[in-house]
């Protein structure tokens, strides 16, 4: 980071950013020469100022919002706020004492605070102060919450690989699909996304090996296990649904192979567009597991405008495929290691299998291959996916 940024962020943090939105200039002034010591303070004259520089400047730790302004009032900016910028803390200012916009404006615009004017310096500053307060709180609590749930899936997949090979192989595959294709499409909330992929396979974990093997085989399952294996979204739905923010997790990995028609008639967006993800991942996946090439299942699926929407589809055509740019070589299992991309199933003498093809080695797989060998249960070379010279240099240029 360059001085001026390390300058930027010291004096982000010395003075908090403030943000007064008012259709009075006067006032605009008023409140920017009595708070230029303690807040770095914006101004924005009416409530379509106010939303463009959130967007251009955001974040902003506080909003202070006049209720009586032309166009659109307090209480409909302050919605729009809580929208954009959920975490930021709202504030109204008003110099009339109208009950109902007061009621309005906290229903709508969900505000910290209700000021009735004229405020004081000093009666404003405090205030500015307890929602300072109140917006560190919550990002500390949010950090604390994510770190805890980000450990939470790495375990649970962790646990996956361990127990369900081939459920962990197609979740990692999925979540470089899911990833690619949302930030193509310019998604917010990308860590749901990547969440929901890599616990796509978590209701798996109830279903036996061979039926996931003969899943991954391709091979044709009875009646039974076919509803057995259907099944397995609404048992990770069942999983998931009461962690704390991953309530929508589990509604897209509900969802996940559902028509698109009932898909789209999700009540959040953020489901609809995750059940898409994952939708277009799996069929994806299961195109080029069964032999083709990344051009024919992309043509497959975009001919099925009913069954994939054409923008999810369209949002994979430039994703790099693993293996187009790396160069296969064989290895004994004594050296594989974190990071290796498996070319063929390992399995053991016994034939157990250990790793699919197309996974890449976690620390727990490596340690789990590790025991396997020193048991005398596993041995040989397996073909792995190393970068290639071209694809490595690239890298560092």
């Amino acid at each position: 980071m360059n001085n001026t940024s390390d300058q930027a962020s010291s004096q982000s943090a010395a003075r908090p950013r403030v943000l007064f939105v008012d259709d009075e200039p006067y006032v605009l002034e008023g409140i920017q020469r009595s708070l230029y010591k303690e807040f770095h303070t914006d101004v924005a004259a009416g409530g379509e100022e106010g939303l463009r520089k959130l967007q251009e400047n955001a974040p902003y730790c506080v909003v202070v919002s006049d209720m009586r302004m032309p166009g659109m009032d307090g209480a409909e900016f302050l919605s729009k706020v809580h929208d954009l910028v959920p975490d930021t803390v709202r504030v109204m200012l008003t110099g009339y004492a109208d009950v109902q916009a007061a009621m309005r404006a906290v229903n709508q615009g969900r505000i910290f605070r209700f000021l009735n004017k004229p405020v004081s310096p000093e009666e404003l500053i405090v205030t500015l102060r307890a929602c300072i307060d109140q917006y560190r709180l919550v990002h500390e609590g949010k950090e604390v919450l994510e770190n805890t749930l980000a450990d939470t899936v790495r375990v649970m997949t962790e646990a996956l690989s361990l127990t369900n090979p081939v459920a962990f192989g197609n979740a990692s595959r999925i979540r470089q699909y899911v990833k690619h294709m949302a930030a193509h499409l310019g998604l917010k909330e990308i860590w749901q996304f990547e969440i929901a992929a890599m616990l796509s396979q978590l209701g798996c974990a109830t279903l036996t090996p061979d039926l996931l093997e003969a899943v991954h085989a391709n091979q044709p399952l009875s009646a039974e296990d076919r509803q057995r294996f259907n099944g397995h979204p609404a048992v990770g739905h069942d999983l998931l649904i009461n962690i704390p923010r991953l309530g929508s997790v589990a509604e897209m990995i509900q969802m996940q192979n559902e028509p698109l028609a009932k898909i789209k008639a999700a009540r959040a967006e953020v489901v609809q567009n995750g059940a898409q993800l994952l939708k277009v991942s799996l069929a994806f996946d299961r195109l080029l597991s069964a032999g083709a090439i990344k051009c024919e299942a992309l043509e497959r699926l975009s001919g099925n405008p009913e069954g994939f929407d054409p923008k999810f589809v369209s949002a994979l055509a430039d994703l790099p495929i693993t293996g187009e740019t790396t160069e296969i070589r064989a290895i004994n299992v004594l050296d594989l290691c974190v990071g290796m991309i498996m070319k063929e199933d390992l399995r053991t003498k016994d034939g157990v299998l250990l790793v699919v093809k197309g996974q890449e080695l976690t620390l727990g797989t490596v340690r789990r291959i590790q025991s396997f060998i020193q048991r005398g249960a596993l041995e040989g070379e397996v073909r792995v996916g190393a970068p290639s010279a071209a694809s490595a240099a690239a890298g560092k240029s």
